[in-house]
């Protein structure tokens, strides 16, 4: 099978207590199957000390689950953030969901991609620390052929695109602006042809975009509406939204002070709309969906700048540590949370500020 991840997907290791956060505390946390009738085992031993709390701290009926404290953390998150589970049984023995977090995969047949998602703030760390070019490796693995059924031929040319929106979005020769703008021009170019049945994609010049005249206070107040009314993971979530919201004039006049103190770091939004792509354009495979996907990516790293234009017009910097606890918090927010993420998908075909035209005024509001 062919296998493609990140440059930087085999140099992820969980920074354990390291981490500022833990993905062990605020989660409903299932256990596979197969790991739960070992520990379900285990906790019959009775001369097994750790059984006991194998027994006592996990849920077996429907889907076994560890039942969290009230404070929201693992049972067996221990006082120094590591995992007693590990300590005790060894990492061969940690359920699915815990040995594979925050890695994502996709399967097509015989290819496959993964990924590391941004709620972790390790990986968003490894995302955005470099300015070279993210790029992608592909080598053979050892696994079997998935037998979902699939449109192979959309498959092929969803590859072709997005390797095209890569290299559009990664010409650092053009402003950031007019990149993302040609995105959403592609992506309505070949929304169109693919619902119309016109395959090969074959697209013409991207225009030139300059400005819509249109109010973008107005658009930004509304996408933040909504996004308050998405389910919070962090209950401190929307408030900071309502703060952002209050702040929209003072906050766009200060964008030629932030992207300035951005100096060379507008490739981390580079990197981040990249991801977006990666992680979600395939998937147009199953339902032909392509526009809201890269609305989404644009969506997605729009907000995130809105997030640290408001820290730098709250303290006067922002460093890599801010872009990553940003990143880390709106993927935790959005992508972490089905629910959320499909309504985000939804609402880019309904909501008038998720309209294409409204997209490239808020591009040329903050990039």
């Amino acid at each position: 099978m062919k296998h493609t991840t990140p440059f930087f997907y085999s140099s992820f290791s969980c920074t354990a207590s390291n981490c500022s956060d833990s993905c062990c505390i605020g989660w409903e946390i299932d256990i596979d199957q197969k790991t739960a009738s070992y520990y379900h085992t285990l906790s019959q031993k009775e001369d097994f000390s750790f059984g006991k709390r194998l027994k006592e701290e996990i849920s077996y009926k429907d889907i076994p689950h560890f039942i969290l404290t009230p404070n929201e953390r693992c049972p067996f998150l221990n006082h120094q953030n590591l995992c007693d589970i590990y300590i005790h049984l060894g990492e061969e023995h940690l359920c699915e969901i815990c040995t594979q977090h925050p890695r994502f995969h996709e399967w097509f047949g015989d290819y496959k991609e993964s990924g590391l998602g941004l709620c972790c703030e390790e990986a968003a760390r490894l995302l955005l620390s470099s300015p070279e070019l993210l790029t992608f490796r592909t080598t053979v693995i050892e696994e079997e052929e998935d037998k979902t059924p699939f449109d192979k031929v959309l498959l092929d040319q969803l590859l072709c695109l997005r390797k095209e929106m890569f290299t559009l979005l990664q010409d650092r020769t053009k402003t950031f602006s007019s990149r993302l703008s040609s995105l959403l021009f592609l992506a309505e170019q070949a929304q169109q042809q693919l619902d119309n049945g016109d395959l090969p994609f074959s697209f013409s010049q991207t225009p030139s975009f300059s400005t819509f005249g249109t109010n973008p206070v107005e658009k930004l107040d509304l996408l933040l509406s909504f996004l308050q009314t998405l389910e919070p993971i962090d209950l401190g979530w929307p408030d900071r939204l309502s703060c952002i919201q209050k702040e929209l004039p003072a906050l766009l006049s200060n964008r030629e002070q932030f992207l300035s103190a951005l100096h060379e770091k507008m490739y981390e939004y580079e990197h981040l709309c990249v991801y977006f792509l990666y992680r979600y354009l395939l998937k147009a495979t199953w339902d032909e969906d392509i526009l809201s996907r890269v609305k989404f990516a644009v969506f997605s790293v729009s907000i995130i700048f809105l997030l640290g234009l408001y820290d730098f017009s709250q303290n006067g910097q922002y460093s890599l540590l801010d872009q990553i606890q940003n990143t880390k918090a709106y993927s935790k927010e959005i992508e972490y949370c089905d629910e959320n993420l499909e309504s985000v998908l939804e609402q880019s075909w309904n909501l008038p500020a998720f309209s294409t035209a409204a997209l490239m005024d808020l591009i040329f509001a903050l990039f």
